[in-house]
């Protein structure tokens, strides 16, 4: 297990895309972070909640690219055929995606424990240096959310990967994980409260549930723990569904 894991990692960091990927949700949501809390520093309405608030609210974006990631490591070895070396070297199939998955999770807090740290104390520091009162303690679940993006974002690996496994195209993996969270839930979540007359099943869409998690006010609907439950079900269950495929398929 351990040559493979070292394996899958020499295989993400040697592809350009993913450096590029990795670059983007890493600067993004501190570069925003950092700009507000220096234009905005010295705003009596400037607070740690608002902190929290952009740097939960841009880290969605550096979630779905650690997913496109996740996606992108596997579909582009399939489609180089590059996967066939790995698996004649290693027949038992899932252990392969035991160590994508785990490669890929750890990435991906490495990126998000990078953006909520530096992001807080790098933006507190500038907004207290702009006159601002800086205090986590006094945000109600701020901790929470910025915790909930960490597991977010590592979910959201598993996401990638195991729609990856299923699709076996980078275009239809990326297509499926930009779209589906952003607008396919909304018309869903609508049309469902339509039928039903309740604005609460639109919550239990599994993006929607996943991104309570890393919410300061979560949406109508499940709890911030059951919400992050229930993704991490839906994303176990991906890749479980992923691996099968893996092994009932040709390479």
């Amino acid at each position: 297990m351990i040559d493979l894991l070292r394996s899958e990692q020499i295989k993400l960091r040697t592809v350009v895309m993913h450096w590029v990927l990795a670059v983007i949700a890493l600067a993004f949501p501190l570069v925003i972070t950092l700009l507000t809390s220096f234009f905005n520093g010295d705003d009596d309405g400037w607070s740690a909640r608002s902190l929290v608030e952009v740097l939960t609210g841009t880290s969605f974006l550096s979630v779905l690219l650690i997913a496109v990631i996740a996606a992108a490591s596997v579909t582009g070895e399939f489609g180089f055929g590059t996967i066939r070396p790995t698996f004649t070297a290693t027949p038992r199939r899932s252990r392969v995606v035991i160590a994508k998955a785990i490669v890929l999770v750890v990435l991906a807090l490495e990126i998000q424990i990078t953006v909520v740290v530096v992001g807080w104390f790098a933006g507190s520091a500038i907004a207290e240096g702009r006159g601002a009162t800086m205090n986590l303690s006094t945000v109600e679940a701020g901790t929470n959310a910025l915790g909930g993006t960490v597991i977010l974002a590592a979910l959201m690996a598993v996401v990638g990967l195991g729609l990856g496994l299923l699709v076996r195209s980078t275009p239809a993996a990326v297509a499926a994980l930009i779209l589906w969270p952003l607008l396919v839930e909304n018309l869903l979540g609508g049309l469902l409260s339509l039928i039903f007359d309740s604005s609460g099943l639109a919550a239990w869409m599994p993006f929607r549930a996943g991104f309570t998690m890393a919410t300061l006010d979560p949406f109508d609907g499940p709890s911030r723990l059951v919400a992050g439950l229930y993704f991490a079900g839906v994303a176990a269950a991906l890749l479980a569904v992923g691996t099968w495929s893996v092994n009932r398929r040709d390479a």
